[in-house]
């Protein structure tokens, strides 16, 4: 963990595999225990992250292990995470994201995630994929 100008961070580096998402809900854990989070942010955030690492794990290289990492960051306003990972393009607009049908089994990840968040975003460079979430706290600390 850094400090930085009221910034803490928390990373994870992984491939991504079995435990990831148990790894992921840990980091968050982390983070939410060294500093005062309302549950107002801290269930959201955790949601839309989770969200996001699902669909890395499920998508980015058709469930097969591929190279990722998460940053977290607890601002005094928001709370920032970012994945990067080495998998394949999504193929995503987030401009026409919305929940699918109430009989729908699936799709519906990215919705919440956006639900939740302040802020989303998705590109790629380089060969890598780059997701950006941030959600403004509720009572800054």
């Amino acid at each position: 963990m850094a400090t930085d100008a009221g910034a803490r961070t928390w990373t994870l580096t992984t491939v991504t595999g079995a435990d990831t998402l148990t790894d992921v809900h840990a980091l968050i854990e982390e983070m939410m225990s060294a500093g005062r989070v309302e549950d107002a942010d801290r269930f959201p955030f955790e949601i839309a992250v989770a969200e996001i690492a699902a669909n890395i794990i499920e998508h980015a290289a058709l469930g097969q292990p591929v190279p990722m990492s998460l940053r977290l960051r607890a601002l005094p306003e928001r709370l920032e995470a970012e994945f990067t990972d080495e998998g394949r393009p999504a193929r995503v607009d987030l401009g026409t994201v919305e929940l699918p049908d109430a009989l729908a089994e699936r799709g519906r990840g990215l919705a919440i995630a956006m639900a939740a968040l302040d802020e989303l975003s998705y590109r790629r460079q380089g060969g890598i994929n780059r997701w950006m979430l941030a959600r403004e706290r509720v009572e800054p600390t």
